[in-house]
């Protein structure tokens, strides 16, 4: 299989739109407001939950070779880039 930039952004934006939206984690789109994300950051003083996010998910990536993995790791490190500022 050819993979290319074009359809791993297109994976995380899925991510971070769809699946996200399907939560109700970001009801204003992925540039959009946050909540969940802004309370659990308010709530632990940082972005300790998306580190441990992504660091789980690279150890699942690790052991089960599951590319969706990959994807989900781009999309906590974008929402830590998002918010950056707020730490």
């Amino acid at each position: 299989m050819d993979r290319n930039f074009q359809d791993f952004s297109g994976a995380v934006l899925a991510s971070l739109s769809d699946t996200a939206a399907g939560k109700g984690y970001n009801a204003t789109g992925v540039d959009g407001e946050n909540r969940v994300y802004a309370i659990i950051h308010a709530a632990t003083g940082g972005h300790g939950h998306a580190l441990g996010e992504i660091v789980y998910k690279a150890l699942r990536y690790a052991r089960k070779r599951d590319p969706m993995d990959l994807v989900k790791i781009a999309a906590w490190a974008f929402l830590i880039y998002k918010h950056h500022e707020e730490s």
